[in-house]
C-alpha cells in the first residue's frame, strides 16, 4: 500500500478548563507512532493556560483549535469534526487517555474490515487527586474484555431493545466517543448539513441515531482507549454531586450552555443520566422523524423515574418534568402506570453475576512510575502488560488464552492492587 493510499486517521480531545489533565491525554496521542494520524484539540475557550499546554508540544500532527466564545459541548464536538480530515474519527476527553501501542492493531482492523464505525471496551482510570475517590491511581485488565476476536453487527438489529428501554443488552453499541466512526458514515447520516448531533449530549445522539439509521460496525473486547474520571470531569455533574463542588458548578454551566444552543434537548435532562438517556431518544425522534417504532413510554418511563434515587433533592423538578412531557405527547397514563412499579434495578441478576465472574477474571496494577501516576503512566502500564499481542492474533500467530497468559506474566513487573 502506497502512502498515499493510507487512510488517516483524526484523533478529536475536546477540552475545557482541565489543562492539569490535558498534557498526559495529549502525550499518549503523539507517542503513537504513525506519521498518517492528525490530533485535534478543540478548545472550548480556556482560561486556566490550555493553549500554553498544546503550545508546549512541537509535532506537525497537532492541531489547537481554540473558541473565541464558550459553547455547548454539542458544538464543540461539531466543529472539531468539520476541522478535522480523516477517513476516521476518534473522539475522547481531556482526561483521558489513547493506548499507543494497540493503535497498530486498530489501525490493521480498520484496514482489513473498512466498517463504518468501531467499537470496543474501554479501560478506567481514576485520577488520583486528593480528596476524590476510593480506587484511584489504578488499572484493572478484564480476561473477558482483551484480546477479543472481531464481530461484525447492524446497529438497528437492536431498534426493538431501546424502544424496551433495556439499555444494559446494548451492547456492543456504535460509539464515537470512546470509539471509532468513518467520516462517510458521519456524513451519511448527519441530520443535516455540517451537523453531526442535533441534541445535548453527543456521544448518545449517535449511538441511538445509529440504531435507527444501521450500518456495519465492528465490535472489539480488547481496550483502545482509558476512560478517566476526577473531581473536573463533566460526568460527575450528572452523578449527584456534592453541594458546592467542582462537578456542580461545571454542572450549572453546562446547563446553562446547552440552553444557548439550538439544538438542546426538548426535555430537560435535570443533569441526571436517566433523564439524558430519555431525553435524547425523544429528542432524536422529534427532530429527526424518527415515529417508527414508537418507544414503549411505561418502560421508559420507569427509567427516568429511578433519576429521582440519584438526585432525591431534585424529585419535585424531575416529576414536573415527565408529566409534561407525558401531556405533551399524550402518554399520561403511562406515566401513572409507571409511578406505581417498583424502582428498576440498576442491574438484573444475570448482569450482576456476569459482572462477578468478570471481576474473578481480572486483576488490578498500579499506574504509578517513577513517581508518576497519569492516565500516560496508565496508557504506558496497559501496553507493557498488553504487548503486541493483539495485532498478533490478527496475524494469526497468537491466540487468546496465550495473550491473556503473556499479560498476567508481564504484569509482574507491576505493583498488584486489590
Amino acid at each position: 500500500m502506497t502512502q498515499a493510499n493510507i487512510m488517516k486517521i483524526s484523533i478529536i480531545i475536546p477540552s475545557r478548563e482541565r489543562a492539569f489533565y490535558l498534557k498526559s491525554s495529549i502525550q499518549t496521542v503523539l507517542d503513537i507512532d504513525d506519521p498518517n494520524i492528525e490530533l485535534i484539540v478543540a478548545d472550548n475557550a480556556s482560561t486556566d493556560g490550555t493553549d500554553a499546554v498544546v503550545a508546549g508540544f512541537d509535532d506537525s500532527r497537532l492541531t489547537y483549535l481554540p473558541s473565541d466564545a464558550r459553547v455547548s459541548m454539542r458544538e464543540n464536538f461539531n466543529r472539531s469534526i468539520l476541522a478535522s480530515s480523516g477517513d476516521y474519527v476518534i473522539v475522547f476527553g481531556d482526561d483521558d487517555a489513547i493506548l499507543p501501542g494497540q493503535f497498530p492493531a486498530l489501525r490493521r482492523l480498520l484496514d482489513q474490515h473498512r466498517p463504518d464505525g468501531m467499537s470496543w471496551i474501554k479501560a478506567t482510570y481514576g485520577w488520583p487527586i486528593e480528596g476524590f475517590g476510593d480506587k484511584t491511581g489504578g488499572i484493572r485488565f478484564y480476561r473477558d474484555n482483551s484480546f477479543g476476536a472481531p464481530k461484525i453487527y447492524d446497529p438497528h438489529d437492536d431498534i426493538d431493545t431501546l424502544m424496551r428501554c433495556q439499555l444494559g443488552q446494548l451492547n456492543p453499541t456504535p460509539n464515537i466517543y470512546h470509539g471509532c466512526v468513518s467520516r462517510a458514515y458521519l456524513n451519511r447520516s448527519q441530520p443535516s448539513p455540517g451537523v453531526f448531533f442535533d441534541s445535548t449530549i453527543p456521544d448518545v445522539n449517535f449511538q441511538f441515531r445509529s440504531t435507527y439509521v444501521g450500518g456495519k460496525f465492528l465490535s472489539v473486547a480488547h481496550p483502545f482507549t482509558i476512560n478517566g474520571y476526577g473531581p473536573a470531569s463533566t460526568g460527575g455533574a450528572h452523578s449527584g454531586p456534592k453541594k458546592g463542588s467542582a462537578s456542580e458548578k461545571i454542572g450549572h454551566s453546562f446547563a446553562a450552555e446547552n440552553r444557548a444552543d439550538p439544538y438542546d434537548d426538548i426535555i430537560d435532562h435535570a443533569l441526571t443520566v436517566h433523564l439524558v438517556y430519555f431525553s435524547t431518544l425523544e429528542t432524536l425522534r422529534d427532530r429527526s422523524g424518527f415515529s417508527d417504532p414508537c418507544p414503549s413510554y411505561e418502560d421508559w418511563y420507569q427509567f427516568s423515574l429511578n433519576a429521582t434515587q440519584t438526585k432525591p433533592e431534585e424529585t419535585a423538578r424531575i416529576l414536573d418534568i415527565l408529566r409534561t412531557h407525558a401531556e405533551r405527547t399524550g402518554t399520561d397514563a403511562a406515566l401513572a402506570a409507571a409511578q406505581q412499579m417498583p424502582p428498576r434495578a440498576k442491574r438484573t441478576l444475570a448482569e450482576r453475576w456476569d459482572r462477578i465472574k468478570s471481576q474473578l477474571r481480572s486483576f488490578r496494577l498500579s499506574a504509578e512510575i517513577n513517581g508518576e501516576n497519569t492516565v500516560h503512566t496508565a496508557a504506558m502500564v496497559m501496553d507493557q502488560v498488553l504487548g503486541q499481542d493483539l495485532d498478533a492474533i490478527l496475524q494469526g500467530t497468537q491466540n487468546q488464552s496465550g495473550a491473556w497468559a503473556a499479560a498476567k506474566r508481564r504484569s509482574k513487573d507491576f505493583k498488584r492492587e486489590l
